[in-house]
């Protein structure tokens, strides 16, 4: 409780946008941590579904739909094999439109927040740069006022705003940075799954077309 009060005390003296910046850091850890459990769910069944697929004998199989069903069945990707097996022309264009749409519409899902969270650690620093700006006008007002004849202790207040704001944005904003990176190699990583199982999917497909021509 004391290192809490302590840490509230020394915020409160970088000024009133040094609560701005707190705030965009909360919202910003908010939103990693979401986004970050949320696409290690999807990755992990993907993972799984790359793994059912693997051991899938399309050769034995009389229905591949069913099968593929079953296998992504509570998954994102469920709607997608049902998209394609309604497909009345089961034509490469047709197949590669399908799955394309699926997976653009999955990873726009899963980059909900991205774009807020890259603001938010652009947003941080100029607000840090703002406050400095603040304060070092605090501080010459403290001069004008005193005519010129001031001692240091009559300036630390304005020096400390513009110095703590400063840290403060940076030290939100250079996390958020790395999150947000993060977040777009766990997206590109997601990627990678989807189209895998596209094409794992296709071929599955095309076999049981060329069964069912024959």
């Amino acid at each position: 409780m004391e290192n809490t009060i302590h840490i509230y005390n020394f915020l409160l003296r970088g000024g009133p946008l040094i609560w701005p910046i707190v705030l965009c850091s909360v919202a910003g850890v908010t939103i990693f941590l979401e986004r970050f459990f949320y696409i290690g769910r999807l990755r992990k069944i993907d993972r799984s579904l790359i793994a059912g697929l693997a051991q899938l004998d399309h050769k034995s199989e009389k229905n591949i739909f069913a099968h593929l069903l079953s296998l992504v069945s509570g998954t994102p990707l469920e709607r997608m094999i049902q998209d394609v097996a309604t497909l009345p022309f089961w034509g490469r264009k047709g197949l590669e439109t399908i799955f394309d749409y699926h997976i653009d519409a999955t990873l726009s899902h899963a980059a909900r927040g991205l774009d807020m969270l890259a603001t938010l650690a652009t947003i941080a620093p100029l607000l840090g740069l703002l406050g400095t700006v603040t304060g070092l006008i605090r501080a010459f007002m403290v001069i004008e006022k005193a005519g010129g004849q001031v001692n240091a202790s009559s300036l630390a207040g304005g020096i400390w705003e513009a110095m703590l704001t400063t840290a403060v944005g940076l030290g939100v904003a250079i996390p958020l940075i790395l999150a947000h990176k993060i977040l777009l190699s766990r997206l590109r990583g997601l990627e990678d799954d989807l189209q895998r199982i596209a094409i794992t999917c296709m071929k599955h497909i095309s076999f049981f077309r060329e069964n069912q021509a024959s």
